[in-house]
């Protein structure tokens, strides 16, 4: 009785939660206009610009990452693009083959890795980004120095995503896994808006899952099975482990922009822009099931490894296409709102 009493409360009390921070960042919005709109105090931004000012770096080398995993990266991408290779390539020498562009604007850069793509393919002419954190601005910047790249061709600042105040037009607006990290979300949705050129894009590549990583109770029923049917020789320290939500305090202590307003990016996305392409690209099992796993085995033709991975992306997008689990990830192509669309007559 208890249990089933517990798994009756806990979508409820995560729902209370969602609530919850969505009252308060209505509250910070409203409230002392000191601390970039009143949704990040300067600690809170010290701490996120801090953390990611190495992050970037740790997960290239990290194995735990799922992303890479070769074989995970290129099944991603087939969801993406149905090509195997790198998802930016496909959109600037494919779904824009008869397209260039003046300037590109990037919602929390990091440190460049995209926009020195934008640059060096010759089909953007100016290249423009922000990020909250200075180190990693610095990296961006010493990626278009290590090019010689003229310095009238890109631009990088840092600002606050939650407080933007920018001004001009821009043909090409990136978000690579930025929305989720805003809170202050619809106001941010208005000003890209407003900076979107009439005939310009907005290429959104986003984590839409659970806020704070608070995972459903099938996620992690379903996540446990796997883990229960394998080896403990392929689990993480040799031994079987669960998976479990992490605690919002250690998500807070980490990055306290983590997912802040995740399950809200799609919808709102939605409501102020017109998608002209979209992509769901799963992650609903493997991207919390990966680090759990020996991952040094990766990339190495490890066939029973790889076979274990393979199952994993097989099972999950099953699960997904059956709509028995959603999808965490999203890639969407946009324009502007047509502003006679909803007009009668």
């Amino acid at each position: 009785m208890r249990q089933q009493l517990r798994r009756i409360l806990r979508p409820a009390v995560r729902r209370l939660w969602a609530l919850l921070e969505w009252i308060r960042a209505k509250l910070g919005h409203a409230g002392s206009p000191g601390h970039g709109g009143g949704l990040l105090p300067e600690d809170v931004k010290h701490r996120i610009s801090d953390y990611w000012s190495t992050q970037f770096e740790a997960m290239r080398t990290d194995h735990s990452y799922w992303l890479n995993n070769k074989l995970v990266e290129e099944s991603i991408y087939r969801l993406m693009t149905d090509r195997p290779t790198h998802w930016l390539g496909w959109l600037l020498n494919d779904y824009f083959s008869q397209r260039s562009f003046v300037r590109s604007l990037s919602v929390c850069c990091g440190d460049g890795a995209h926009e020195i793509q934008l640059y060096q393919s010759g089909k953007v002419e100016c290249v423009h980004g922000f990020d909250i954190s200075a180190g990693a601005i610095k990296q961006a910047v010493a990626r278009f120095e290590a090019v010689a790249a003229p310095t009238d061709r890109y631009w990088f600042e840092v600002r606050d995503v939650n407080a933007l105040q920018l001004e001009g037009t821009f043909d090409l607006i990136l978000s690579t896994g930025a929305l989720h990290h805003t809170m202050n979300l619809e106001d941010l949705l208005v000003k890209l808006e407003s900076l979107l050129a009439p005939n310009g894009y907005f290429v959104v590549v986003e984590f839409i899952g659970p806020n704070r990583f608070q995972w459903t109770d099938r996620q992690v029923e379903i996540a446990n099975r796997i883990l229960s049917t394998l080896d403990p020789s392929y689990m993480r320290d040799g031994h079987r482990t669960r998976f479990e939500r992490p605690s919002i305090e250690s998500m807070l202590r980490s990055d306290p922009s983590e997912a802040v307003r995740s399950t809200d990016v799609y919808p709102l996305v939605k409501q102020h822009f017109d998608v002209r392409y979209e992509r769901f690209y799963n992650g609903t099992l493997l991207h919390q099931l990966h680090p759990l796993l020996t991952t040094e085995l990766a990339n190495r033709g490890q066939r029973d490894f790889d076979s274990i991975v393979r199952l994993i992306l097989l099972m999950e997008d099953l699960l997904v296409k059956h709509q028995v689990l959603p999808s965490d990830f999203v890639f969407l192509i946009c324009q502007k709102r047509d502003p006679n669309a909803h007009r009668v007559g």
